[in-house]
């Protein structure tokens, strides 16, 4: 199961606003390496700035549900303002990893930096979704993918 939230960014908030309140959404009671979203904050939040996150979301996975987070931008963000769902549950609690979009050519050395300060987060090219399958949880899911976004596209 997946949950969504859309977090106003730009210009709304700051890159770095808005890579606190992506923090401020998943951190909480039990949270494990709370510590490597702050250690993070340079390229979580240039990455923010490039407006990937717009079409292509932060995902963690790890307690509870998979959570996407979609940033918006412009008027988009505007319209949102600042209130952010609550979750019901702490995704960084326990075992949890991130993955979010960027630049092909960015890549190579923002994995190499998120390797080195923040291992759970890699990021991958824009253009590429990350591998979405539960193998993590013993599934073979070779059922059917539904993609949510397709109706935003139309």
């Amino acid at each position: 199961m997946k949950v969504r939230r859309e977090i106003a960014s730009i210009p709304v908030r700051t890159a770095a606003e808005t890579w606190q309140a992506v923090t401020d959404l998943i951190v909480g009671s039990g949270s494990v390496d709370a510590c490597t979203l702050k250690a993070a904050a340079s390229v979580m939040e240039s990455l923010i700035a490039d407006e990937h996150a717009a079409t292509v979301p932060i995902v963690v996975k790890g307690s509870g549900p998979r959570l996407v987070i979609y940033c918006l931008y412009n008027e988009n963000a505007m319209e949102a303002g600042k209130d952010i769902d609550k979750l019901n549950w702490v995704p960084t609690a326990g075992d949890w990893a991130m993955t979010a979009p960027c630049e092909a050519e960015d890549v190579s050395w923002m994995n190499k930096t998120l390797t080195e300060r923040a291992p759970r987060i890699a990021v991958h090219d824009s253009a590429n979704e990350p591998d979405d399958s539960e193998e993590e949880a013993g599934a073979q899911s070779s059922a059917l993918k539904i993609d949510w976004g397709a109706l935003e596209r139309t």
